[in-house]
């Protein structure tokens, strides 16, 4: 089978590391895969940039310019370029390839089918054949608007478990290792290293509204009035960080906030040094990050936002509190502080879950069968 998986970022995150991951294991499987991709203006962090990741990735790719949904002529000549290289089917990522991939794919008169990440507006999948939700949720939010729900079906995302272990290594105590000189603000870096009395919490998430940053911060002022020494790393881009450090610092607490960035090829050894991990989001489909987190043996404390309570059972094999409040998360991070050498049966748990229902393996293998169907 001969497959484009067509997607257009405004940053790197799950997504994108979905297609790779997904189109990595087509490969493996025996089909022909490409990727077209957009491109994201941000000369200033080359961690961000499109082509440098998939390059890294040794994947087979091509950069088009799609900066409007509507533009008559980008579709056409992505119809053309699907038509001229006789995909088989076309599978699309992020609102505006869902748009115009779908669009074009009916013109080359190819079957299309879409993967919705998020909790979406059904328009941008107006000419997709069918749907794949990552979650129940993102699938019940797609109904609620309309959409008829044969043309939905759920597969959850799904992560390589080889590369996510408890037996990585760890991080390095050296802070240029995740730090950039854009990092360089904040003025305690060198004791991140030091971790061996520390109680370190971490959030990976790009910084937006949604994703719940400033309520990990918020919750942070408290933890620090219970455990002084504890420290809180932030990693992830987003346009929301100045506002953040701004934040941090009104709070007096900036010496113990920690902005890592986009961490990328490091983020095994990220994980392996934190004793827990936050997933505080408003708004979610199921974020890759907490199934990593996870996998790694990881506890984490996530929202009862979109499709993570359909991974993480509170109690069991992670915490589920409210969105939006900041004492949960408080009370639930002194919890673990207080409760750290008695939680290896939960953070089992949490890795076991992951093993048995979202890897990769079991995403590519329902996705493909997918496809056939459509073939």
């Amino acid at each position: 089978m001969k497959i484009l998986e067509f997607i257009t970022p405004s940053n790197i995150g799950g997504a994108e590391n979905y297609v790779v991951n997904l189109s990595k294991k087509f490969i493996e499987k025996g089909h022909e895969v490409f990727i077209l991709s957009s491109t994201v203006n941000n000369d200033k962090n080359p961690d961000l940039s499109v082509r440098q990741f998939f390059s890294k990735s040794g994947l087979p790719f091509r950069i088009v310019k799609a900066d409007f949904k509507y533009n008559p002529l980008t579709i056409l000549k992505i119809a053309y370029f699907i038509k001229k290289n006789n995909f088989d089917i076309i599978h699309t990522h992020l609102s505006k390839a869902n748009f115009i991939g779908a669009l074009a794919s009916k013109i080359a008169k190819k079957k299309s089918i879409s993967t919705a990440h998020g909790l979406n507006k059904k328009a941008q999948y107006k000419y997709s054949d069918y749907v794949i939700c990552v979650s129940n949720a993102v699938k019940e939010n797609l109904i609620s608007q309309g959409m008829d729900e044969k043309k939905l079906g759920v597969i959850y995302n799904g992560i390589d478990i080889s590369k996510f272990n408890s037996e990585a290594e760890g991080l390095p105590a050296r802070k240029e290792y995740f730090f950039s000189d854009d990092d360089a603000g904040n003025n305690n870096l060198s004791s991140i290293g030091n971790t061996a009395r520390q109680f370190n919490v971490g959030i990976i998430a790009r910084l937006s509204r949604e994703k719940g940053v400033d309520l990990f911060i918020e919750a942070a002022k408290f933890v620090l009035i219970k455990i002084p020494e504890a420290k809180f790393f932030i990693a992830g881009a987003g346009k929301l960080k100045e506002s953040l450090i701004k934040r941090a610092k009104d709070l007096n607490i900036f010496n113990s906030i920690y902005f890592v960035g986009f961490i990328s090829g490091n983020l095994v050894s990220f994980l392996n040094e934190l004793d827990v991990v936050v997933f505080p989001s408003l708004k979610e489909g199921l974020p890759l990050a907490l199934l990593e987190s996870m996998s790694m043996k990881k506890i984490v404390i996530v929202s009862d936002a979109g499709g993570m309570p359909e991974v993480v059972i509170d109690g069991k094999n992670g915490y589920v509190v409210k969105k939006g409040d900041i004492n949960a998360i408080y009370q639930k991070l002194i919890f673990v502080y207080n409760n750290r050498s008695g939680l290896n049966e939960l953070a089992d748990s949490a890795a076991e879950t992951i093993r048995e229902k979202f890897n990769i393996e079991n995403c590519a293998d329902k996705t493909l069968d997918l496809f056939m169907k459509f073939l």
